[in-house]
């Protein structure tokens, strides 16, 4: 299927979407923060890209950006676990700066797997 890059700082966060990805026969590369994750992008070139947008050093909004000025065609879902009413704005600003789709923490499998087919144009 395809490579895809998670990009989170929280490490049981990425081990969910891992499993869950892998369990659709996708492969998987991760990093804790945007700029581990800019830099394994460049090197790997991976389909997709899932990302936090609060993180430490590089956070998801600069990451799409980073992502979109290289104009490459990867497809991004970015994803935010913040509670309150801020959440939806930076999913909102990610869907306006880059993202392909959002999803809010905590999502059900079945919801990421049918954002990611989707993307990638799987069934």
């Amino acid at each position: 299927m395809a490579l895809v890059l998670i990009i989170d700082d929280a490490s049981t966060v990425r081990e969910l979407i891992r499993r869950m990805l892998l369990s659709a026969q996708h492969s998987v590369i991760e990093a804790e923060d945007g700029e581990v994750g800019l830099a394994l992008f460049q090197e790997q070139r991976p389909a997709l890209v899932i990302t936090d947008l609060l993180m430490p050093k590089k956070e998801g909004i600069e990451t799409i950006q980073e992502i979109r000025r290289q104009g490459r065609e990867a497809k991004i879902i970015a994803m935010s676990g913040s509670t309150g009413p801020g959440r939806d704005l930076y999913l909102e600003a990610a869907k306006k700066l880059g993202a392909d789709a959002v999803l809010a923490k905590p999502f059900h499998a079945a919801k990421l797997l049918e954002i990611v087919n989707g993307l990638l144009g799987s069934n």
